[in-house]
């Protein structure tokens, strides 16, 4: 079972999106704090979906944090926010993927599927 790692702060789109993995056949890891890096490390998550504005920092530098720690750079990362420069901001971290909010859980899925895992 593939491991997702989701990092959120709004209680009620974090659970929205557990619920629609988990029913998808996912394991699901949730976080609304800052995670270090060596939790990643021990978690080993199949696939991260970040948030990007997070209220102890942006989930941007999280990424390229990620990206260039040689212990967790495989980690594929879907950044999502309802930020208009999205594709930029994702390019600028190193993110696989990203999505824009609000976004169709379909897609979701679907780039998760296609791109990540």
């Amino acid at each position: 079972m593939k491991k997702i790692f989701i990092i959120e702060d709004d209680a009620d789109t974090i659970d929205i999106i557990e619920f629609v993995l988990r029913d998808n056949g996912y394991a699901v890891i949730k976080a609304n704090r800052q995670v270090p890096i060596n939790e990643f490390i021990i978690i080993s998550p199949d696939l991260i979906i970040l948030d990007v504005r997070l209220p102890f920092g942006l989930g941007s530098d999280i990424c390229l944090e990620l990206k260039s720690n040689p212990k967790t750079k495989h980690i594929p990362v879907i950044l999502y926010s309802a930020s208009g420069n999205l594709k930029t901001i994702a390019e600028q971290c190193l993110a696989d993927a990203y999505i824009e909010k609000p976004f169709d859980l379909g897609k979701l899925l679907k780039i998760i599927a296609n791109k990540c895992l």
